[in-house]
């Protein structure tokens, strides 16, 4: 069973990738807005795809990784476009969010492509196929 790590800003998220991210251990992130007191997110969008994503996360995540759900602050703090908003560098070069990417591995998706279904299980076939000799160790 995946092990979901909640995390909260970027510090947050470099402090996680120390901790866990070592060879074939296979860490999804998915990138949302803040969330209010009744766990709705400022950003529409993700709202919109949150259902989508979790239950893609159920039924498709390989068992052995990790779900990274990466809170990338309020309006405000997402939509600054400096280098003071690190998740619009390098190595996450986010422009939209909700983002769900795979660490140290090319693949993404951005936006509204969350909200096809059938590229949700590509997704997370496609890492699953990869790690197929299932070297993939358990990130815990």
């Amino acid at each position: 069973m995946p092990q979901y790590v909640p995390i909260t800003g970027f510090k947050q998220l470099e402090d996680a990738l120390k901790v866990h991210a070592k060879n074939n251990c296979l860490i999804y992130m998915y990138f949302f807005g803040e969330k209010d007191s009744t766990g709705r997110s400022w950003c529409p969008d993700c709202v919109a795809v949150e259902d989508l994503v979790e239950t893609a996360f159920r039924e498709y995540s390989h068992p052995n990784s990790l779900i990274y759900t990466v809170n990338v602050g309020d309006r405000a703090a997402w939509k600054d476009k400096s280098p003071a908003n690190k998740f619009r560098l390098p190595p996450f070069n986010l422009t939209v969010i909700p983002a769900l990417l795979r660490w140290n591995n090319s693949e993404r998706l951005d936006g509204d492509q969350l909200l096809k279904p059938d590229l949700l299980k590509l997704f997370f076939d496609e890492a699953k196929s990869q790690s197929a000799t299932d070297t993939t160790i358990p990130c815990k």
